[in-house]
């Protein structure tokens, strides 16, 4: 029983060490990062559509001709 509470208390107290480790970003780099995401995500969806209608047009003609 005793030997239980001593490896809970070292997982507790290595855990709490793990989290001191942790460097947290600041909000002025998380929102530089989400800026770059979001720009990133809208430029390939419009690669996206914008290839899935030049495929599309050339099936219709491949298959109208």
């Amino acid at each position: 029983m005793a030997d239980e509470k001593k490896v809970k208390s070292g997982r507790f107290s290595g855990l709490k060490t793990e989290f001191d480790k942790i460097v947290w970003a600041d909000p002025k780099d998380v929102s530089k990062q989400t800026t770059a995401v979001v720009a990133v995500s809208v430029v390939v969806a419009v690669v996206i559509i914008v290839l899935d209608a030049l495929i599309n047009k050339g099936v219709n003609i491949l298959v109208n001709f």
